[in-house]
């Protein structure tokens, strides 16, 4: 892959907002989605309710489109091009944004054979690579607790993952942020922090990502366990990666894994990392890193609670390539049926599954006891 990047025009916009006027950069490569999210990072006001008004005549081309579709061409590098931003910025709307700010919509496959060419498209992108090293240089990380020397790095997603968000907090709520807790989440950590150092990537703000995980006893002074979680990273640093499906433009944020090896150099490359997550999406610039889990969802019924053994799989299969010498050599998707040994002394973390009480789960849920005709693999 190319490292240097190119030279790109750069454009000056001065924008209208509420009396106020700002001067913003925008380069080339950037897309009309890049300049929404940088007005919305200055005004609060969320792409869905931007009107730019004065940049073009009519409607704004799609997100996906580079800003020279603007009329920015080479003529209007240097120069200071004026428009008007109009929008509610979150927070004054009627109705107050909840925890989960961000539709999952549709996922996408970027490991599969058909999506190749996009994976190596949105990997091989100058615009994406930009990003990557903006987001990298600005992003401050929090370390909870060092790295240490040869361990390995578990990226870990939380909504959808390890907790289920659909009534997280909603209307009418009234049970303990553990309760939505995916069975086993404890004893997974517990099993994983000595051979992975953690880092907790949740594709929201990062004061619901703190609450949730303090109240998930993950972290703080009531903690469950010694679990090694070295940093947290919330959805500031994602981008919008533009391809197409089905003939269509399609457009998402990522979490692009090159951040944290930028960050972490030399301690966490490709070789030694794994993300976690439940939408493959997430994975469009590191598919080689990428082991997606069964999104976890209605988190209170009786049927949900007695069989998600999800996480209990995914112990078991770091477990079995924690000494591998490079995880983007194996094929991630066959995580239930790997056949690698566990480390030396360490117990099938399934049988966790097979010895539980139906009252009591490890996450301090109800738990009924696992039916017989989900069998480990052998």
């Amino acid at each position: 892959m190319p490292t240097e990047l190119p030279e790109e025009l750069v454009f000056k916009l001065r924008v209208s907002w509420r009396g106020q006027k700002q001067e913003i950069v925008i380069r080339e490569l950037d897309t009309v989605g890049d300049l929404k999210q940088l007005l919305w990072s200055l005004t609060s006001v969320p792409p869905a309710r931007q009107k730019i008004v004065g940049l073009v005549k009519g409607k704004l081309p799609g997100d996906e489109q580079e800003v020279v579709k603007l009329g920015l061409g080479a003529a209007a590098a240097g120069k200071v091009t004026e428009c008007m931003l109009i929008g509610t910025p979150e927070g004054e709307e009627a109705k107050a944004v909840g925890p989960s700010q961000l539709d999952d919509g549709d996922d996408v496959d970027y490991a599969a054979a058909e999506t190749r060419r996009e994976t190596e498209r949105a990997v091989q992108s100058a615009r994406n690579r930009r990003k990557l090293k903006e987001a990298a240089d600005k992003l401050q990380l929090d370390i909870m607790r060092p790295p240490r020397p040869g361990k390995k790095l578990l990226v870990l997603d939380l909504d959808g993952c390890i907790l289920d968000t659909s009534l997280w907090k909603g209307e009418g709520f009234a049970f303990p942020t553990e309760m939505f807790a995916r069975p086993y989440l404890h004893d997974f950590l517990a099993l994983v922090s000595p051979h992975y150092d953690i880092v907790v990537w949740s594709q929201t703000s990062w004061r619901w990502l703190e609450t949730k995980l303090v109240e998930l006893h993950m972290i703080g002074e009531t903690k469950k366990g010694d679990y090694h979680i070295v940093s947290t990273v919330d959805r500031s640093p994602m981008f919008s990666i533009y391809s197409e499906r089905d003939g269509k433009p399609f457009a998402h944020e990522v979490k692009a894994l090159g951040i944290l090896w930028a960050k972490f150099d030399q301690q966490y490359t490709p070789a030694n990392t794994i993300h976690v997550d439940d939408l493959s999406r997430n994975f469009a610039l590191n598919p080689s890193n990428g082991l997606k889990v069964k999104a976890y969802k209605d988190a209170l019924t009786r049927d949900r609670m007695s069989t998600d053994r999800e996480l209990l799989y995914v112990a078991r299969y770091l477990l079995q390539v924690s000494n591998h010498d490079d995880l983007t050599q194996l094929d991630h998707s066959r995580f239930k049926k790997c056949k690698l040994p566990l480390p030396a002394g360490v117990s099938d973390p399934l049988k966790l599954a097979e010895a539980s009480q139906p009252d009591q789960s490890s996450n301090g849920a109800p738990q009924a006891p696992p039916p017989s005709s989900d069998q480990p693999p052998q």
